[in-house]
C-alpha cells in the first residue's frame, strides 16, 4: 500500500522554485522557449549549459530542426556561445 505525501502550502527554505545559477536559469528558459514551439516541442533535445554556453544533443527529425534549435538557443539572451550536437533520427 503507497500513502500519498503531499507539500505543506508553504514550502520550506531549502526548496526553490527558481533555478539558483545562471547557466540554471538559462537552460530552464530555452527549455521553455522550445516547448512553446510547435515544431521543437515534441523533438529529443537534451539542453545543457556551462558558462552561458548551450550544448545541445539528441535526434531531431530533420536537420532544419537541428538548426531551428540552435538558432533558437542563440537568440535566447544571455547564451555566449552554443555547441550544436543534434544529429537526424534517421541519420
Amino acid at each position: 500500500m503507497t500513502h500519498p505525501w503531499f507539500f505543506p502550502h508553504d514550502l520550506p527554505a531549502l526548496f526553490h522554485a527558481e533555478p539558483t545559477t545562471e547557466d540554471g536559469r538559462l537552460a530552464c528558459q530555452l527549455l521553455a522557449r522550445m516547448q512553446r514551439d510547435p515544431r521543437l516541442r515534441h523533438e529529443r533535445i537534451c539542453i545543457e549549459v556551462q558558462n552561458r554556453v548551450v550544448i545541445l544533443d539528441g535526434t531531431v527529425r530533420t536537420a532544419e530542426l537541428g538548426a531551428e534549435a540552435g538558432a533558437l538557443a542563440w537568440r535566447t539572451p544571455g547564451v555566449h556561445d552554443v555547441s550544436n550536437r543534434l544529429r537526424r533520427l534517421d541519420g
